[in-house]
């Protein structure tokens, strides 16, 4: 089975979506298969659920998702045979052991609401494969873990479109659905969706923290450090192999340019390096200027914070500028249609920063049998992220005797070194990275293609690399 490297798809995936719409992006085709609908269009205003909504952002529901968005078996309805968890029966996963068969979630239970906020059709990026992932990993759990005890996962997914009145939308419905918690694929307009989850009591799960209010918020829970776990990651292996100047190029947005300054440049410094600051347009950047200009810094490493059509350009063009130095970039530029563009000793010159590890080989190969048992739609890539998520919250939910808002939001809030599906342990009971309390898994794994193009990665940084201990040394 082809391995998966699970890709760190941080807030620099809007970086890349920025630079060319992604409005190709194929959408779901739709079968009757599962505990997972479109959302409803919203019926009231906010006064129903107590949340302050301006007045020209009530009338408009927000886009729905496609319906019927998941494929594969039924939802409520195990695989005859071959099912998912038959082929790895009896091994370890981070929810105990894997059954040795699969058993339905019963479909006369009452279903568990979760509510999904995701950005689709918009010219600023689009991101399907988030949705098409948790889908998956909603219709695998129904099908073959018997949902949460029994009771099926009802996964609702909203479209927003970068704007803040769709967010917002989205997020009153979440209210109105009777969702007991709100995952997130990218939510660009999250600065006013938060507030909306904030008054009802609704914590927020997963995805990518796009936004600095994301990854400050006190209700939100993303298992993974974002764009600030990696650029201090970057920092750490670039001083260990013995680099003396470290140069920074991000997009002008709070969300790149604060995790930056605030913790990739001091940890740098307080390793000893030299650092310089290479700041460039979020949308449309011509990556040639920006990476002459890291060049003339004199840095002997350099980290791009780019992703999807800036990836192919950052890799194939820095070499022709003759840098000998160490390129890092994020692991949504390790998607391998990336890859594929990019020549074999090319790439292997790069180090990507990865939130999934190279050598936990059951949840990497079961990430692909469920996508391509489960998945209506390309659901690779960064789906990692929103499958992981997924997963997480489903081994939560079926920890919990009661099942309501405030019982996941305790949950969340009190998790100590608590196993994540192809991540690192979460802990949320106590800051990982100081001022970011939602970033509760900031570790990072540095990984390197081998220059034969072979498959899979090589661990490039020896295991984990503990980002919040490099805040405090």
């Amino acid at each position: 089975m082809k391995r998966t490297v699970a890709l760190a798809m941080v807030g620099a995936a809007l970086l890349g979506a920025c630079t060319e719409s992604s409005d190709d992006a194929p959408t779901a085709t739709g079968s009757d298969t599962a505990e997972t609908t479109a959302a409803p269009t919203p019926t009231a205003d906010a006064e129903d659920t107590g949340a302050t909504t301006p007045d020209d952002t009530t009338d408009e529901a927000p886009d729905e998702a496609p319906d019927d968005t998941v494929s594969g078996t039924d939802a409520t309805t195990a695989p005859s045979d071959g099912s998912v968890v038959s082929m790895f029966a009896g091994e370890d996963w981070f929810a105990g052991t894997i059954p040795d068969r699969a058993t339905a979630a019963d479909d006369s239970a009452e279903p568990i609401v979760v509510t999904m906020i995701n950005q689709e059709n918009s010219p600023a990026g689009s991101f399907p494969e988030l949705r098409a992932a948790a889908q998956a990993a909603v219709a695998f759990v129904n099908a073959e873990l018997g949902g949460v005890n029994g009771r099926p996962i009802r996964l609702e997914p909203c479209v927003t479109d970068f704007s803040v009145e769709r967010s917002q939308a989205c997020a009153q419905e979440a209210a109105r659905s009777g969702a007991v918690v709100v995952t997130s694929g990218i939510d660009v307009g999250a600065n006013a969706s938060l507030p909306v989850l904030e008054q009802n009591g609704l914590p927020l799960v997963g995805g990518v923290p796009a936004t600095l209010a994301e990854m400050r918020s006190g209700i939100a829970t993303f298992f993974s450090g974002g764009v600030t776990g990696a650029y201090m990651a970057f920092a750490e292996h670039a001083a260990r192999e013995g680099r003396t100047k470290i140069a920074f190029a991000y997009g002008e947005f709070e969300s790149f340019e604060v995790p930056v300054k605030e913790y990739g440049v001091p940890v740098a410094e307080s390793l000893g390096l030299d650092t310089e600051l290479i700041p460039f347009p979020l949308i449309g950047a011509d990556m040639l200027p920006v990476l002459t200009a890291a060049v003339d810094t004199g840095a002997d490493a350099i980290v791009v914070g780019a992703a999807d059509t800036a990836c192919v350009p950052t890799m194939t063009t820095l070499p022709q500028l003759d840098f000998e130095g160490q390129l890092y970039l994020t692991g949504a530029c390790a998607a391998p249609e990336i890859l594929a563009q990019v020549p074999d000793d090319i790439q292997a010159r790069v180090i990507f920063n990865s939130e999934g590890g190279a050598d936990q080989d059951t949840e990497s190969s079961l990430f692909d049998a469920a996508i391509e048992r489960y998945a209506a739609e390309p659901a690779g890539g960064a789906g990692t992220v929103t499958f992981r998520s997924a997963m997480n919250l489903w081994n939560l939910l079926t920890s919990l005797d009661t099942i309501d808002a405030a019982s996941v939001a305790e949950a969340l809030a009190t998790s100590v070194d608590v196993p994540s599906f192809w991540g690192h342990p979460y802990t949320c009971a106590e800051e990982q990275v100081a001022g970011m309390p939602s970033l509760c898994a900031p570790q990072q794994q540095l990984l390197r293609f081998p220059d034969d193009g072979g498959d899979p990665p090589e661990d490039a940084s020896g295991g984990w690399i503990d980002v919040s201990t490099l805040l405090r040394s």
